[in-house]
């Protein structure tokens, strides 16, 4: 089996790998990078109106002549992890001749963004896999295994030869509303691993809190006793985070103000997970139909009128401002501060901090930020279990800007690689 590692070695973001045996080709991910080859932040916006040869002269895109539309042959096999667009944001470039495969909450993410427009890929093809079920794809036997992630339906996968075995992580953490799966797969590990491919995002940030979602709910129902209008900021594709301020909101009796597009994602994913929160729940949240995109796509749609029993109006939200929490978006903030509503509200802020660099709104109004948030990725002490308990004979370190903190850590079983560099295992 060879192993390349397109774009991964050495930073978080972009990921692609390749595995590659005498007569199957298969891919892991197709991210869109976050940062560019000199390490410098890469808006994905900017990268919409070029194409594809101009995304691989930029190094934006790898140089793999096959997978994209000028290759007389292609692989066998795509397999995404998850549905972020670090994993699967190239996805609008590679040739339709190559089956792609993910799981079902995947699948359903890359179709609400493709309906909004925040992808150009039709996910229409896309085979489903389902957990812990094995499939074959020419010499390679894949069996997805559920992870615990920020994003919904996350996959690692073993990956087997008759000769090695190979588990790709992912993106994977122990401390989500799903960390079940994770202490699971260390109770009973594949056995036998020859390579083991992990993410190390985390690594690099001395010190940070080891923070778990019902941390952050606890955290959350202690801010939402105290009087006035409440703010959260944080992705509305972050359903466990959406959970923990819902649940947190029922604990203090305050509702939740979501926009149209948050209401969809939850509607979309009701198949996937009943247990998720509802627009028509009794005592559920409410809806702001704030004037954006994403309400005008659902309107021209004839699907925002769903939602009219739970509408919410500006009006409204200024008479019971006192017992709710109100899910910010770019337009609603700007509502709220022509109405005055800002002058006592608090801002729960539960994303990445490096989003505030830039035009920080809160800051620019004196609005007080609250800073709640936990990773999306494993904790340093969470790789020494999984690498203890998996016992691979090497460790590969991928999507980290450390790989060589993995040294320190696990000694001679680190195999480090370098981007576009193939390896024979």
């Amino acid at each position: 089996m060879r192993l390349t590692i397109h774009r991964g070695t050495k930073e978080i973001g972009g990921s692609c790998i390749e595995l590659e045996t005498q007569s199957t080709r298969l891919f892991l991910d197709i991210g869109l990078p976050l940062v560019d080859r000199e390490g410098n932040p890469l808006d994905s916006r900017h990268c919409k109106d070029l194409d594809i040869a101009q995304l691989r002269e930029r190094q934006i895109a790898p140089d793999i002549q096959s997978l994209y539309n000028d290759s007389p042959t292609f692989p066998d096999a795509l397999l995404l992890s998850h549905s972020h667009l670090d994993h699967y944001g190239l996805l609008p470039y590679i040739h339709n001749s190559i089956p792609i495969y993910c799981s079902k909450g995947t699948r359903k993410i890359l179709e609400i963004a493709y309906f909004f427009g925040q992808s150009q890929f039709d996910p229409e093809s896309v085979r489903v896999l389902e957990p812990w079920k094995d499939v074959q794809v020419g010499e390679f036997k894949i069996t997805p295994y559920l992870a615990d992630h920020s994003a919904i339906d996350a996959f690692s996968y073993l990956i087997e030869t008759e000769e090695k075995k190979l588990f790709y992580t992912g993106d994977l953490r122990s401390h989500g509303r799903k960390s079940v799966l994770f202490e699971n797969l260390l109770k009973q590990p594949p056995k036998d691993i020859d390579y083991l491919i992990t993410e190390g995002s985390i690594l690099g940030r001395d010190n940070y809190e080891q923070t778990n979602e019902k941390d952050i709910e606890e955290a959350l129902v202690k801010e939402f006793l105290n009087k006035g209008l409440y703010i959260v900021s944080f992705s509305s594709q972050n359903i466990d985070r959406f959970v923990s301020i819902f649940k947190a909101c029922k604990k203090t009796r305050r509702t939740m103000v979501v926009d149209p597009y948050t209401a969809s994602i939850l509607d979309n994913l009701r198949e996937l997970s009943p247990n998720l929160p509802q627009y028509n729940w009794e005592n559920s949240f409410k809806i702001f139909f704030v004037p954006n995109l994403y309400t005008n796509k659902l309107a021209k749609s004839k699907n925002l009128f769903t939602y009219a029993s739970a509408k919410i109006s500006i009006d409204e939200i200024v008479e019971n401002k006192e017992r709710l929490v109100v899910k910010d978006n770019f337009k609603l903030s700007r509502i709220l501060k022509n109405r005055g509503l800002l002058k006592e509200a608090r801002v729960i802020y539960s994303l990445w901090e490096g989003y505030l660099a830039k035009n920080n709104f809160w800051k620019e109004n004196n609005v007080p930020l609250i800073h709640m948030h936990c990773s999306g990725h494993a904790y340093k002490e969470d790789l020494v279990r999984l690498v203890e308990a998996m016992k691979p004979k090497k460790v590969i370190p991928n999507h980290t800007f450390h790989p060589k903190q993995f040294q320190e850590m696990f000694e001679d079983r680190v195999l480090l690689l370098e981007d576009g560099k193939s390896e024979e295992l």
